[in-house]
């Protein structure tokens, strides 16, 4: 699978993506046995040397400031700043450190662009906010192509029919992220599971 990784996020310092042999929180992480690196960066070198891809719009976003990455929002995008990287992985860990500077909240997003069933490849996601983070099935939830067409047509089913569906395709983990403090993430990806874990704090999905 050729898929992508989505950053709206305010500041990064090192990622590394390594292979890895119903909604719930606060539960055991996985246990996985890191395989080949697939992708690092430490930030410690001049911005637009890697394979970090963003589009024109986002001119501006993102910049490299010693060892990190600072990313902002941009006035009249009219979406959050997108920076990405093209990795091909099955089961996956994703490692970082970030730190809330300024910002109030980010996703990490997991693509699939070969994937037609949901909007523009969106596969799951981790969001993160000062209080806590979500991880969240996109592929039969509200990316789902069918889902996001009944809710075009009528936006109440979101907290009427479909609430409880929705529901259980996301879980959150509350975590207080203190501004200007880092924090380490790992996103595991193993077979139907996705895990975020902060700590001792520990958020997954079932697909």
């Amino acid at each position: 699978m050729k898929a992508s990784l989505h950053y709206f996020l305010m500041l990064l310092a090192f990622i590394g993506l390594m292979n890895s042999a119903m909604s719930f929180a606060g539960s055991s992480p996985l246990k996985v046995k890191k395989g080949e690196l697939l992708f690092s960066d430490d930030f410690e070198r001049k911005f637009g040397e890697r394979e970090w891809i963003s589009g024109e719009k986002f001119d501006g976003a993102f910049s490299i400031d010693e060892g990190a990455y600072p990313i902002k929002e941009l006035k009249g995008a009219g979406h959050g700043s997108v920076s990405r990287i093209m990795v091909d992985y099955a089961d996956i860990v994703l490692e970082f450190d970030l730190k809330f500077d300024g910002g109030l909240r980010f996703n990490l997003v997991l693509d699939d662009g070969n994937f037609k069933p949901v909007w523009a490849g969106h596969i799951a996601r981790v969001s993160f906010s000062k209080s806590g983070f979500t991880v969240q099935d996109d592929k039969t939830g509200t990316m789902n192509l069918k889902i996001r067409e009944q809710l075009k047509k009528d936006p109440s089913l979101k907290e009427g029919k479909l609430k409880k569906y929705l529901e259980a395709r996301k879980s959150f983990a509350k975590h207080k992220f203190e501004e200007g403090e880092w924090y380490h993430v790992t996103i595991t990806k193993m077979g139907d599971i996705l895990e975020c874990r902060v700590g001792d704090s520990i958020a997954q999905v079932k697909s």
